[in-house]
């Protein structure tokens, strides 16, 4: 075999391991060589092509324009496709016609000039491209449809991407806040630092895990809205971190509606206060009558003494004492009358419990001696500091005493009792008892207990159980209720052991 022959073999065997089809057509456009891949793409034999117009692989519309491009490339040498890969549309042997990547090279040193064409099938790119850009469309309507803020962020937290409710809330157009900084387009310069820590905590955590915080925007006209956010870190196939995805909540109207709800729980548990103040007017005024008589009675004798001849200085001294005692004994009263009415914001604080009761003391003996009622004391000694509202949980003591109070009025005289007990459970729980030996709860009452403005008082309002259950609710407890044995009533206050531990 000579060497021409063996290069002519060697050039059949390169074409025919080419994936792409390959077509070599002269300069009148007749196919001269149609390899493998070319008979696979077009359903023909090379035989069934060679000799022929490359025009019957090209749909109609080509055709026509086909040998026009040849004949000006002869006479000016200026391509239109030569070198210059383009689409087009190509022509099966069946007819069907299906996207393809032409690709047109002049073989160099051929006269009259012959040239070489490959051709790729773009079907399955074009589908893809299709898809995705389909999908493209899709996420995009999910996204401007979406009801949340949708924030892209790059590695450097430069803003990438922002939805069309970004956009209203910030009341910024797209254009305004592409390349932008977030935190210092948006973030109240105050924030910026606490924003940073949580970015910075999302990025360095492993596994990535999505974090939530909140954190305000700016918006219109120097507008503070407050966001909860949820960002997930997004990773390269290698695991490097190239963005930040966020989607954020606008809250700032439901946290402004909470905030009047607190307000509004805040008043109606001041009335209640006020309330129970009032029914105990007459038990309080007592109390504060005997201090108030035993000032006048000391200082009467005082004023003897001082008017003999030879006054007693020791007695006259003791009579001071008195009048002081009793001065701070009917002061001590109207401190916890004045910081039980008084309206002021919920604050929370670590506290004694069994003090918190104690606290109560000058006002639930007016209210008991007035009603002939024991009132006992039996205070765990070990129990654990809690953080609680000192106040309205006083208010939940004093409603259930008071109820306690009224419930044993039906017993004879000196057979009225009103226990409050304090005790931890296995669990490390909190409970304060209140338990009464009256005529207990009718059952059909017993289901509507907690529900407002139902009462069997002639002159109650049905709001003290339920204040004090919200009130109980609010510190992650419960209030419930069951039978004294063998007569009466016990409530029972249940606060979670989380609220005495990392105590100080």
């Amino acid at each position: 075999m000579n060497a021409a022959a063996a290069h002519s073999l060697e050039a059949q065997a390169l074409l025919d391991a080419t994936v792409d089809a390959v077509i070599l057509i002269d300069h009148r456009g007749i196919v001269q060589v149609f390899n493998r891949s070319a008979e696979r793409l077009f359903g023909y034999t090379a035989a069934e092509t060679l000799g022929h117009n490359v025009r019957m692989l090209m749909t109609e519309r080509d055709r026509d324009q086909h040998d026009a491009y040849l004949n000006r490339y002869l006479r000016t040498g200026v391509a239109h496709i030569i070198g210059i890969g383009r689409e087009v549309q190509a022509c099966r042997k069946d007819g069907s016609v299906f996207p393809a990547f032409l690709s047109v090279g002049r073989i160099s040193g051929s006269d009259p000039p012959r040239f070489v064409g490959f051709i790729q099938d773009m079907t399955l790119r074009q589908q893809a491209l299709t898809a995705l850009e389909s999908e493209r469309e899709r996420t995009n309507r999910y996204l401007e449809a979406a009801q949340t803020m949708l924030v892209g962020l790059d590695a450097q937290l430069r803003v990438t991407m922002v939805n069309r409710k970004g956009c209203e809330v910030l009341g910024r157009d797209e254009a305004s806040l592409l390349g932008a900084g977030w935190s210092e387009a948006v973030v109240p310069a105050e924030r910026r630092a606490a924003l940073s820590a949580e970015f910075d905590a999302l990025l360095r955590h492993r596994p990535r895990e999505p974090r939530h915080f909140e954190c305000p925007v700016l918006a219109r006209e120097g507008a503070v809205r407050e966001i909860a956010w949820r960002c997930v870190a997004i990773e390269d196939a290698h695991g490097v971190v190239n963005g930040v995805l966020c989607s954020g909540d606008d809250i700032t109207d439901s946290r402004r509606a909470e905030q009047e709800v607190r307000e509004a729980r805040e008043r109606v548990m001041h009335v209640s206060r006020l309330a129970t103040m009032g029914e105990m007017a007459s038990g309080i005024s007592h109390e504060l009558n005997q201090p108030l008589a035993a000032i006048t009675t000391y200082a009467q004798a005082g004023s003897r003494l001082l008017a003999m001849n030879d006054p007693d200085l020791a007695e006259i001294r003791e009579a001071l004492r008195q009048i002081a005692e009793q001065a701070l004994r009917a002061g001590e009263i109207i401190r916890r009358l004045r910081s039980l009415v008084r309206n002021r914001a919920t604050a929370r604080e670590w506290a004694d419990l069994n003090e918190v009761i104690r606290e109560l003391g000058p006002l639930t003996r007016a209210d008991a001696r007035a009603s002939d009622v024991r009132v006992v004391l039996d205070l765990d000694p070990a129990l654990p500091r809690a953080h609680l509202d000192r106040i309205q949980m006083q208010q939940v003591v004093l409603n259930l005493l008071r109820n306690g109070i009224d419930a044993v009025q039906s017993l004879p005289s000196g057979q009225r009792e009103v226990h409050i007990r304090t005790r931890s459970t296995p669990a490390g729980q909190l409970q304060i008892l209140v338990l009464d030996n009256g005529a207990g709860v009718p059952e059909e009452l017993r289901g509507q207990l907690f529900t407002p403005f139902l009462t069997t008082k002639q002159h109650g309002t049905g709001l003290g159980l339920a204040i004090s259950r919200s009130i109980v609710e609010a510190h992650r407890g419960r209030l419930d209720f069951q039978p004294n044995q063998p007569q009466g009533a016990i409530f029972i206050v249940t606060l979670p052991g989380e609220i005495a531990a990392g105590q100080p």
